[in-house]
C-alpha cells in the first residue's frame, strides 16, 4: 500500500504524497514544533516524528508567505476562468452535457468554509449511506469551479473522490493552494486552536525518506532584508519583534551590526536603495525611515524611485501620543506635535521607565522637509533600557510596548505586500498560459 505523508488540519488532509517526501512544509514550523505524533487515534498507536502547531501560530507565517485573503480571491477567480474553459470544452464532446448551475462567487465559498470545523468532521466512509454527512450538498458541490474536473492544482475533483465528511471538506478547499486554504479556515476564530500537522515519521520508518529531509525554517528567498537609517533602529526592531511576535522573527534579516553599519543616515539609506535598484538585486527589501523631518523627506524621495516589485519603503507611523509632546527650543519649553518632525524610533519606546522627563530638543531647519528637525534627549539610555528588557518584569517593572507595536505592524504590512504581490504575479502568469 505504501506510506502517506500529508499536511493536515484536524481531520482534513490538505495535500499528500506517497512513498516520497513530497512538498517541503518546513516553512510553516519552528524547531519546537517538531514532536512525537501518534500514528492514528488508537490508544496503543505508535509514535513517530513530525511537526505540529496551532493554526493561530501559523497564520502570521502564512501572511508573510503571501497567502492573504487578496490572494485567495485571485486564486478563486483563476479557478472560475479554468472551470468555464473546462465546461466549454466538455460541452463539445459530451453527448449528454451537464446543465451547469451558476458558480459560487468568492463570498459564498468563504461562507461555507467559515462553517467548517476541522476537529469535528467525521472520517467514516459513508458514501453508500442514505444520508451521508457532507459540508456541501451535491447541488452545492456542482457550483464549485473545480467540480468534476479530472485534474486541477495537481488533483482530481471527480465527485466520487468524496466518501466522507472530511473528504467533502477537502473537496471544498481543494481548489485553493493548501496554505491559502489554511488562511481561509483561520477566518473562523473557532478554528485557530486546531493543530496543523506534517507527519513524516511513518515514511521515514518505512524507508521512503530520511529524517533530515524534513527540516523547519525558510529559504532565503522567503526572507526580508530590513534596512534602517542607523544601527540603533535595526537593533530596536529586532528586539521588538523577538518580544512581540517571535513566531515570525526568522523572516527578517538585518545588516551585520558587529562589522559597522555601512549606511547610517537618511541620505545614505536612500542611496543604498538606489544602488540596489541599479544592480537589479533580486531580494526582498524593506527600507524603514524615521518619522522626523529628514526621514519623511527622504522617504518621499525614495518612494518616487523606480522600485522593484520586491522592494518597499515605509516610515515610522504617526501616533496620537506624539501630538502634544514635551519639546525645548529657542523660545523655551512647549508641547508640540513631533509627528513628521522629531519622532525617531526611540520615541516609540517606553519613556516612563527612566526617571526623567522625556524631552525633544529642536535643532536646525531641514530645507528638504520644510520643517525643523528635532531629537529625543538621552535616546541612547532609552534604547539600552529596551534592549536589556527580556520580556518579564525587571527592577524597573514591566514594559509598555503600545507605541512600538504599531511600528512592527507597519514593517510586517510592508513585507506581506511584497509576498502577496509575488503570489498574485504567479497566479497571473498561470492564467495567461
Amino acid at each position: 500500500m505504501g506510506t502517506i505523508i500529508s499536511l493536515d488540519i484536524g481531520a482534513i488532509e490538505l495535500t499528500w504524497s506517497k512513498n516520497h517526501p513530497g512538498i517541503d512544509h518546513g516553512s510553516l514550523f519552528h524547531a519546537l514544533d517538531r514532536k512525537q505524533i501518534k500514528d492514528g487515534d488508537d490508544l496503543t498507536a505508535q509514535e513517530s516524528p513530525g511537526y505540529r502547531a496551532t493554526l493561530r501560530s501559523i497564520v502570521p507565517r502564512l501572511e508573510l508567505m503571501g497567502h492573504t485573503l487578496v490572494r485567495a480571491m485571485a486564486e478563486y477567480d483563476a479557478a472560475i476562468s479554468f472551470g468555464i474553459q473546462e465546461r466549454r470544452e466538455r460541452a463539445e464532446w459530451d453527448p449528454a452535457p451537464i446543465d451547469w448551475p451558476e458558480m459560487f462567487v468568492f463570498d459564498e465559498v468563504l461562507h461555507h468554509i467559515l462553517a467548517v470545523r476541522p476537529l469535528k468532521l467525521s472520517t467514516s466512509i459513508d458514501d453508500e449511506d442514505q444520508n451521508p454527512r457532507r459540508v456541501l450538498t451535491h447541488a452545492e458541490m456542482q457550483r464549485l469551479p473545480w467540480y468534476e474536473i479530472d485534474s486541477y492544482q495537481g488533483q482530481s475533483f471527480e465527485a466520487d473522490t468524496v466518501f466522507s465528511e472530511s473528504t467533502s471538506a477537502g473537496y471544498l478547499l481543494g481548489g485553493f493552494d493548501p496554505y491559502t486554504a489554511l488562511r481561509l479556515l483561520a477566518e473562523a476564530p473557532e478554528n485557530l486552536e486546531c493543530d496543523v500537522t506534517w507527519h513524516f515519521g511513518p515514511s521515514v520508518e518505512g524507508g521512503h525518506a530520511e529524517a533530515d529531509e524534513f527540516e523547519h525554517g525558510l529559504q532565503d528567498a522567503a526572507t526580508f532584508l530590513i534596512v534602517t537609517e542607523g544601527s540603533s533602529d535595526a537593533k530596536i526592531l529586532r528586539h521588538a519583534i523577538s518580544l512581540h511576535c517571535p513566531e515570525i522573527a526568522d523572516f527578517f534579516r538585518y545588516i551585520d551590526m558587529e562589522e559597522g553599519y555601512p549606511f547610517s543616515g537618511t541620505g545614505n539609506l536612500q542611496k543604498f536603495v538606489q544602488g540596489l535598484i541599479a544592480l537589479r538585486t533580486p531580494i526582498n527589501v524593506v527600507a524603514v525611515f524615521d518619522n522626523d523631518a529628514e526621514g519623511v523627506a527622504a522617504y518621499l524621495k525614495t518612494q518616487q524611485l523606480n522600485l522593484r516589485s520586491s522592494y518597499r519603503v515605509c516610515r515610522l507611523p504617526d501616533l496620537v501620543e506624539f501630538e502634544h509632546f514635551p519639546t525645548r527650543g529657542p523660545t523655551g519649553d512647549a508641547a508640540a506635535n513631533i509627528n513628521g518632525r522629531a519622532a525617531a524610533i526611540e520615541c516609540y519606546l517606553d519613556l516612563t521607565r527612566i526617571p526623567r522627563r522625556a524631552l525633544v530638543e529642536w535643532g536646525g531647519f531641514s530645507r528638504d522637509a520644510g520643517e525643523y528637525q528635532g531629537s529625543l534627549l538621552g535616546k541612547t539610555a532609552y534604547m539600552e533600557d529596551f534592549l536589556s528588557f527580556k520580556g518579564r518584569k525587571d527592577r524597573r517593572g514591566g514594559y509598555d510596548m503600545s507605541k512600538i507595536v504599531p511600528v512592527i505592524a507597519v514593517l510586517v504590512a510592508a513585507c506581506v505586500s511584497v509576498a502577496e504581490a509575488k503570489g498574485l504575479s504567479v497566479i497571473s502568469r498561470r492564467r495567461r498560459r
